[in-house]
């Protein structure tokens, strides 16, 4: 390899400090530094002699030096303004590599040989464990103590694996499973950590270095916390390594870190991309895929036009006989086949073909189950690894649907990855993708996170995904993270990654390049209190939860915008000056009293359009073809109701549950369109809208066939026509007609036409329709507010309109005033203030702990539960809920805590069981109204209904020990949700045997011993494959 100093640049000395005012200016994080693909276009022309010092808007003792920026490497270093940056002349390395080393590893190692935290931003498989891995083999060889943490205990055993290969001291901790757990190097989940930091384990006392890997992680709204906490509770001396994807505020974090730590943070980014990607479409219906974005980022226009021209001449062609669904399934299924075949013949394999829900994954494997796609050769290797792997489990349980389902598609090269899959069918799936074995695997969003498996190609089957609020198109944050799968650094010159469109998906060229061409998404906090993180901060000298919340990031970044809000602040006054000075003192007074007079009234009368559309008797008139006009956070304008109300959840007292289908028009840049005198060339899309965004009624119905084809071209015209039509009918009458509450309706109240008396007169363009149950107050409101308009002269003066109009727009820009003032306030302050208390109110009210803020016994109990609502579990615990209870049904009882599968099952039918549930649900609700009191916002029925009973009886059985292929037989449920039920309710009994002991109640302690013994079995408990 020759000198090992070859590998580095010598740092020498400082040639130049230059000042820079604003370090998110003329750095732009990582903006400014375009890094080509090739590995040639690397430049070598050093400027590590150049510092930038910038100083961090929120604390004067923090400074950014710029160390090095190249083509293909951006060094930052950021630090205490009295640490001086001292390169490190390397002559000992801990680990040599058979390969030359990438610019931003060489730093990066340079950073940890000077005894500082590095975080490291790179693209997936471009080589980030290599600073991992120097990391480890550093603290070795100077005798420390490492702690490498990743995000999910798969990832966790696939490292724990790869790493003892590597290394000979290692262990590995997850909660499911301990080895060598006094092992130099311990690969643990964060949430272990987390842990052994709350309870002061003697691993944190040794640990010289901590290893944050996926650290994006962060972000994630529910377990994101967990980082922040272990983060900030990690003693000041050790060092941080954090591996993440790419970020654009990477200067934010690390100043976070060096803020909180007081200690050197590098960050070491980079773009580069060992494997470049070329970007295809692939329209339903049409022949080849098209190239619209190539490797060096050009976004081809002319191929996307073509591409959508292709699709649409298929799709208005004539169409066979039979149902829209089934010919949209069939169709979908051609086109995945044909992709399958395309990524075949044309050497593309291995490919990952992205589907967002677990169904579709299982589908699209089976559409394309024919296909043939490994030798001989690969299918014998394929069988002995499946075998090898089956021969773990029970001779009942290899029988398991699942598995006899599996081995015929993967003898065929194809593979299926997702949460419902049984933990063991999934590692072999992954062996066998990396050993190439599988040549094209269906897998959900999951995949892309964490698992080092890359590929060469890249499919996506949709650009749209449901997020658990709509379903929206993919960021461009998520797109990057799963694209970046294509391409194997070492084995191809280009990724291929193909996204298939159907006319739904057919965005114009700017709204694709935002997604293909956008930024990562920020790493921003997603910080959030509980009460077990209260319990145990309250419960360690010298911490407080006041103290996590000061040094959070969330906290952090809410200051970090106190310089932004000022400067738009400051702009918002000068303009709302501007704007007051063109009243005089008279006029502004005459035209702010109107404007208020108008707010209030619209108010309110949106007020009675709401209760309106909350009555029953409004679903009587949405029936097929009414035209009705549709607002929420978006105008859409008039639509056509092409279906009677659908209730969403299963809760008809509450209409705004109630959702309808409506056909809308959209132009081509996907806005809505609205009848006007102008030509209609739009297209009509079917869209679910909830009850309450309705917003007028017509009493017009359009005559429309229930089993029309609405994808059809001569629909489309003709909707077009009739549109078109009813543009003119308001071009000549101002308006269409209305439904009257009262005399269509049939609504009936004793004030309601008085209120209509004083609407129908208004210059206001103000709804024809109402219905409160209570009105007389309203009503002389209304009377006064029509009685102060009708006397104001302002709508006799000619101008009237221009002055109203620039009113408006400085009632607009003092309303920004206000918000930006209020924001800066905020940034002053410590965050969720109010929050803490409300919740410490919580905890003395239900003695968790005393009125001096010392944790009880109760809150002892609470510290040990994180596994599901710590609150709920210990209120069952201590109101004697488990005892005299059977084994297996305490294990059912709580399946209903830790199920986190939403699909809807069976609710169990065992009276001892029902009993129990609905016991659950009773103490929950006494929670909740506790809650309520001390001035907490929470949804009873939501946080009720998070207990799911869908797995007691599943649980129940598999306590029994009964067969679990019976088990299966009787349920609906995933087969590998079933098992993470059990294995996550195997943790939580862990956590109530452990705080059984905690306070002596050494019965329970054996009651729940005796629960886990029930549970931990089987296929349920199969060890890892990777161990």
């Amino acid at each position: 390899m020759g000198d090992p100093l070859s590998m580095f640049d010598v740092f020498e000395t400082e040639d130049q400090r230059e000042e820079v005012e604003d370090h998110t200016n003329p750095l732009k994080q990582g903006e400014n530094d375009k890094f080509p693909n090739s590995r040639n276009n690397i430049n070598n022309h050093d400027e590590d002699y150049e510092f930038n010092h910038l100083t961090s808007p929120l604390t004067s003792d923090i400074k950014i030096e710029k160390i090095h920026s190249s083509y293909n490497c951006s060094h930052y270093r950021v630090a205490p303004v009295d640490s001086k940056y001292e390169p490190k002349n390397i002559t000992t390395f801990a680990k040599k590599y058979p390969f030359t080393l990438d610019e931003f590893q060489k730093r990066s190692i340079e950073s940890l040989e000077r005894d500082e935290s590095v975080l490291v931003c790179a693209h997936t498989s471009a080589g980030k464990t290599v600073v991992a891995e120097y990391a480890i083999a550093m603290g070795l060889r100077d005798g420390h103590r490492i702690i490498y943490t990743s995000p999910i205990k798969a990832l966790s055993n696939q490292k724990y694996r790869n790493l003892s290969d590597e290394f000979v001291d290692v262990g590995l901790m997850t909660g499911d499973v301990t080895l060598n757990p006094n092992a130099s190097v311990m690969v643990m989940t964060t949430e272990i950590l987390r842990s052994m930091l709350y309870r002061g384990s003697e691993i944190v006392q040794e640990m010289k270095c901590v290893i944050f890997d996926e650290v994006h992680y962060m972000r994630d709204l529910e377990r994101g916390v967990v980082w922040e906490e272990t983060i900030i509770l990690i003693p000041n001396k050790v060092n941080l390594v954090f591996l993440s994807a790419t970020i654009p505020n990477y200067l934010e974090f690390s100043e976070w870190i060096t803020r909180i730590k007081r200690i050197p943070c590098n960050v070491i980014s980079t773009d580069y991309r060992p494997v470049p990607l070329n970007h295809y479409l692939y329209m339903s219906g049409a022949e080849g895929i098209y190239l619209i974005l190539d490797e060096d980022n050009n976004f081809k226009s002319s191929n996307y036009n073509k591409c959508l021209s292709a699709g649409s001449q298929n799709n208005f062609r004539d169409k066979e006989s039979g149902s829209r669904d089934k010919r949209r399934i069939t169709s979908t299924f051609k086109d995945i086949e044909n992709i399958v075949k395309l990524c075949f013949d044309k050497n593309l394999a291995p490919c990952i073909i992205f589907s967002f829900s677990k169904s579709d994954c299982e589908t699209s494997a089976t559409a394309v189950r024919h296909l043939d796609m490994t030798s001989d050769e690969e299918k014998k290797l394929i069988d002995e690894i499946y075998k090898n792997a089956m021969a773990t489990l029970s001779e009942q349980d290899r029988l398991l649907p699942q598995n006899l389902f599996m081995l015929p598609l993967l003898k065929n090269g194809i593979g299926i990855h997702h949460g419902g899959l049984l933990p063991i069918i999934k590692e072999i799936i992954e062996i066998l993708f990396q050993e190439s074995l599988l040549k094209v695997l269906f897998s959900t969003e999951t995949f892309s996170m964490g698992l080092n498996m890359p590929a060469k190609t890249v499919v996506f089957t949709k650009m749209k995904k449901w997020d658990g609020r709509e379903v929206r198109y993919i960021s461009s944050g998520e797109y990057i993270q799963m694209a970046g799968r294509a391409g194997r650094r070492g084995l191809d010159t280009i990724g291929v990654v193909i996204i298939m469109l159907d006319k739904s998906d057919a965005l114009i060229d700017e709204e694709v390049k935002k997604i293909f061409l956008g930024k990562p998404l920020n790493l921003d906090s997603t910080f959030h209190l509980g009460y077990n993180m209260l319990l145990n901060l309250m419960r360690i000298e010298d911490t407080t939860p006041e103290y996590l919340i000061e040094r959070s990031f969330m906290q952090f970044q809410v200051k970090n915008k106190s310089a932004e809000i000022s400067s738009k602040l400051k702009e918002a006054k000068v303009k709302l000056e501007s704007l007051r000075s063109q009243f005089d003192s008279e006029l502004f007074l005459l035209t702010s009293s109107l404007h208020e007079n108008k707010e209030k009234l619209e108010k309110l009368n949106e007020k009675m359009s709401n209760i309106v559309m909350n009555d029953t008797k409004s679903l009587n008139y949405l029936n097929y073809g009414r035209l009705i006009y549709v607002k929420n956070d978006q105008v859409w304008g008039w639509a056509v109701c092409i279906s009677p109300p659908k209730l969403k959840l299963n809760n008809p007292k509450n209409l705004k549950k109630y959702h309808f289908d409506c056909l809308y028009q959209v132009n081509m840049k996907g806005d809505a369109m609205y009848p006007s005198t102008e030509t209609c060339w739009g297209r009509f899309e079917v869209k679910a809208f909830p009850i309450d965004s309705i917003k007028k009624m017509s009493q017009i119905r359009i005559t429309i066939h229930e089993k029309v084809d609405v994808e059809s071209q001569n629909f489309q015209n003709a909707m077009v026509n009739k549109f078109e039509q009813l543009s003119k009918h308001i071009q000549t009458l101002g308006q269409l007609p209305l439904l009257h509450p009262v005399e269509h309706m049939k609504i009936n109240n004793q004030d309601l036409t008085h209120i209509l008396s004083y609407l129908v007169d208004t210059t206001l363009h103000l709804i024809k329709y109402l219905y409160l149950k209570n009105t007389k107050s309203m009503s002389s409101e209304i009377d006064r507010l029509m009685n102060e308009i009708n006397a104001s002269p302002l709508p006799m003066r000619e101008d009237y309109k221009e002055l109203f109009s620039r009113y408006e727009e400085y009632s607009k820009v003092r309303k920004e005033t206000e918000e930006l003032e209020n924001q800066l306030k905020e940034c002053t302050q410590i965050i969720m203030k109010d929050e803490l208390r409300h919740m410490k109110s919580v905890l003395r009210k239900l003695e968790y702990v005393d009125q001096f803020g010392t944790v009880t016994i109760k809150g002892r109990i609470a510290c040990e539960i994180n596994a599901t609502d710590e609150l709920l579990v210990s209120e069952l615990f201590l109101r004697n809920f488990f005892e005299n209870m059977e084994p297996e049904h305490i294990c059912a009882s709580l399946s209903c805590l830790v199920n986190d599968d939403r699909k809807e099952g069976k609710s169990p039918t065992e009276l001892k069981l029902i009993d129990a549930y609905n016991k659950i649900r009773e103490i929950a609700t006494e929670i909740v109204d506790v809650m309520i009191d001390c001035g907490i916002i929470v949804d009873e029925s939501e946080y009720v209904n998070r207990l799911r009973p869908t797995l007691m009886s599943v649980v129940y059985r598999w306590a029994k020990g009964d067969p679990f292929i019976e088990i299966l037989a009787e349920s609906s449920v995933f087969e590998g949700s079933v098992i993470r039920c059990i294995r996550r309710l195997d943790e939580l009994l862990r956590q109530l045997a452990c705080a059984s002991r905690n306070i002596g109640n050494m019965t329970m302690e054996q009651t729940f011993l005796t629960c886990i013994s029930k549970l931990k079995k089987g296929i349920a408990f199969t060890s890892s494959l990777y161990l």
